[in-house]
C-alpha cells in the first residue's frame, strides 16, 4: 500500500508530521473524524522516501533483536521503549544501528511494521506478516517470543543445508579453476619446451596439443555456461512471475529436493497459521495473508485456491487433499482437526512433525553426501587425468 505524510494539529494549534501507510487517501481522512487531532494535509510519499535507511543485516544480527525484543516485551514495554531499549543493550553492534532507525520510524509515526519494511528483505515476508497482525490484535509480545523461536531452529536448519552444499561448490570451484590455470599456465609452458626439442612430426604435435587446449577449454565452459544459467534464471525469476510460478512447481516436483522443500515451506505455513489461528484469525483470513508471506509461489498458490475452495463450501481438509503441493500429512491432520472440532491446535502438530522431518531429511542427506562426493571427485579427477595428463605424458613419451 502507498504512504503519505499527515500533518496534524491539535486544539492549541500545534502540528506534527506523521507517515502513514493506507490504501488511498480517502481512508486516512475517515480515519481522523471526531479524533482530537485535525489532519491539515495529506501528501503521497514515495516508498523510497520512507525507506531512506535501507540496509541488509545478516540473519544473525535479526534474531539478536527479535530475542532481545521478545524478552522486553515479555517484561511489559511498549513497543516504541522496547526498541529503544534495545538500542542500549545491543551496545555498538549492528543491531543497536538496526534498532536505532526502526525507532525514529516508530517516532516518526511508522507502525512496528511499516518500519520493518524498511529493511526488506532483512526482514522476510513472513516476519512483517506476523508483527503487523500482532499489532492488530495486541499480542506482539507472544508473536515475537515464537518468532526468536522459530529463527532459532531455521538458523540450526540453515546450517545444515549450507553443510550439504558448500562442499561440491567448493570441489567445482576448483576444478574451474584448475582448468584455467592449465590453460594459461601450464599449457604454453609446455608449448615452449616441446618447441625446444628437434621434432620431426611438428604437425601431430600441434594436432594433440590443440586437443588438450580444446578438451579444457570445453571443461572450463561447461562451468561458465552453468553460472550464466544460473544468472539467468535468478534474474528472470526477479523479472517474471509467471516463470519464478514455474521455477517453483518444478523445484517442489523434483525427487529428492522437492519433498525437503516442500517440509521447509509447510513448515513456514504451520507455523504461521499457528501463530494467527492462535490469535482469533479466521481460516480464511489466515490462509490469505500466510500465502503472501511463503516464499514458493507454487505452494503460495496453492494456498489461494484451498481459500477458495473453502469459502465454495469445501472442507479445509478436502481442499488440501487437491492439490499435490502440499504433503499428505497436511491433509490428514487437518481432517482429525475437523472431527474433533479443534482445527486451530492442529497446526502445532503439523508444525512440530515437519520441524522434525526437515532434521530428518537434512541428516539422510547428509549421510548421502559423502559417496556421493567421493564419486564426483572421483569423477573431476578421472576427467582432468583423461583431459590432461594423459595427452601430456603421450606427448613426453614420443620426444624421449
Amino acid at each position: 500500500m502507498p504512504y503519505y505524510r499527515c500533518t496534524l494539529a491539535d486544539e492549541k494549534g500545534k502540528r506534527s508530521t506523521i507517515v502513514r501507510e493506507a490504501a488511498n487517501r480517502e481512508e486516512i481522512i475517515v480515519s481522523y473524524n471526531g479524533k482530537d487531532q485535525l489532519l491539515v494535509k495529506c501528501v503521497p510519499v514515495e516508498d523510497y522516501n520512507i525507506a531512506r535507511f535501507k540496509k541488509n543485516f545478516s540473519r544473525d544480527i535479526i534474531l539478536e533483536f527479535t530475542e532481545i525484543m521478545a524478552a522486553l516485551l515479555k517484561a511489559g514495554l511498549t513497543i516504541q521503549d522496547a526498541v529503544g531499549l534495545c538500542v542500549t543493550i545491543a551496545g555498538n553492534s549492528k543491531t543497536a544501528w538496526l534498532s536505532r532507525n526502526l525507532l525514529e520510524a516508530l517516532r516518526n509515526g511508522l507502525s512496528l511494521h511499516e518500519a520493518l519494511k524498511m529493511h526488506t528483505p532483512s526482514f522476510s515476508p513472513l516476519y512483517q506478516a506476523l508483527i503487523r497482525l500482532g499489532e492488530e490484535t495486541g499480542s506482539v509480545a507472544a508473536v515475537f517470543s515464537r518468532m526468536a523461536q522459530y529463527l532459532r531452529n531455521e538458523k540450526k536448519i540453515r546450517g545444515k543445508i549450507g553443510n550439504i552444499v558448500w562442499y561440491p561448490l567448493l570441489i567445482l570451484g576448483i576444478t574451474f579453476i584448475g582448468c584455467v590455470g592449465i590453460i594459461v599456465f601450464v599449457l604454453p609452458r609446455m608449448a615452449e619446451i616441446f618447441a625446444a626439442f628437434n621434432i620431426q612430426d611438428t604437425d601431430n604435435l600441434v594436432r594433440e596439443l590443440s586437443g588438450v587446449y580444446r578438451s579444457l577449454w570445453l571443461t572450463a565452459s561447461f562451468f561458465v555456461l552453468l553460472i550464466t544459467a544460473a544468472i539467468l534464471v535468478l534474474a528472470a525469476r526477479k523479472t517474471s512471475d509467471r516463470f519464478a510460478f514455474l521455477t517453483d512447481k518444478i523445484l517442489l516436483g523434483l525427487p529428492l529436493a522437492g519433498p525437503f522443500i516442500k517440509s521447509l515451506q509447510t513448515m513456514d505455513f504451520s507455523f504461521a497459521m499457528e501463530m494467527l489461528t492462535g490469535s482469533g484469525i479466521t481460516i480464511h483470513t489466515a490462509l490469505t495473508e500466510t500465502s503472501s508471506a511463503i516464499r514458493n509461489r507454487a505452494y503460495a498458490g496453492a494456498l489461494i485456491e484451498v481459500e477458495s475452495l473453502l469459502r465454495q463450501g469445501e472442507t479445509l481438509s478436502r481442499s488440501f487433499m487437491a492439490y499435490h503441493e502440499f504433503p499428505p500429512y497436511v491433509a490428514t491432520w487437518i481432517a482429525v482437526g475437523e472431527r474433533t472440532g479443534n482445527v486451530e491446535n492442529v497446526f502445532t502438530q503439523i508444525r512440530g512433525y515437519f520441524e522434525e522431518e526437515v532434521d530428518h531429511i537434512s541428516e539422510k542427506i547428509m549421510g548421502m553426501l559423502e559417496p556421493g562426493l567421493i564419486l564426483l571427485v572421483g569423477i573431476i579427477v578421472l576427467l582432468l587425468i583423461i583431459q590432461f595428463i594423459l595427452p601430456i605424458f603421450s606427448l613426453y613419451g614420443r620426444l624421449l
